[in-house]
């Protein structure tokens, strides 16, 4: 069950993941550029609970590979489907699993989609490619 959601849509990423990420990829790979391992998603529908409203929060995904002999996953999925960066993952992996409840969930969701409205996290979105096949992101 663990890798489900990496085969599926990664998770998103919030502003303090991504010097970890870069950090932990030079030690152990050749990096030009995180960005290049990153994609925008259509990320998070919010409802303000005071007018009813809803809107998206734009996120920030690792990028998925369509047509790799083993099938969708996560660019970071080893060949044995084993996380290359599980020890920094980015906030949308490291806080959910695939056994927790749907009210943790929502609980660790809106904190993350409050994360993504950081304007230069938003900036940096505007900048990548847009996931092109995107998936539902609910894994719990």
């Amino acid at each position: 069950d663990c890798v489900s959601c990496c085969k599926r849509q990664s998770g998103p990423l919030v502003p303090s993941d991504f010097e970890p990420i870069r950090k932990f990829l030079k030690e152990v790979e050749p990096l030009e550029s995180l960005e290049s391992y990153l994609v925008a998603s259509r990320g998070s529908l919010m409802m303000d609970t005071r007018t009813g409203k809803t809107g998206w929060i734009g996120s920030i995904t690792p990028r998925m590979i369509e047509n790799d002999a083993r099938g969708r996953h996560c660019v970071f999925l080893d060949e044995n489907d084993r996380c290359r960066i599980h020890a920094v993952s980015p906030a949308g992996c490291r806080l959910f699993d695939t056994h927790q409840n749907v009210v943790e969930g929502q609980k660790r969701g809106v904190w993350i989609a409050l994360e993504m409205q950081d304007p230069y996290y938003q900036a940096l979105r505007d900048t990548l490619p847009v996931n092109p096949n995107p998936k539902s992101s609910r894994c719990f």
